[in-house]
């Protein structure tokens, strides 16, 4: 077993079952092959995800229309 494997394993052993429930749906996204993640991304999308992720460090937010 990896050592990523141990210590989430290591994580969920100590989670209670109740909170158990809200991680279930996404550890059935997580083992789903069909949903794939584009890494392959160009220099402008690149920019963007840093753009909106110090506005939102910032305390600010893009809106929906500006998406």
């Amino acid at each position: 077993m990896t050592a990523i494997r141990q210590e989430i394993l290591g994580y969920i052993n100590e989670i209670p079952d109740n909170k158990l429930l809200a991680l279930k749906p996404i550890l059935a996204v997580l083992v789903d092959d069909s949903i794939v993640v584009e890494t392959d991304l160009t220099d402008t999308e690149k920019q963007i995800i840093l753009t909106g992720r110090e506005e939102y460090k910032n305390g600010g937010f893009i809106p929906l229309t500006d998406i």
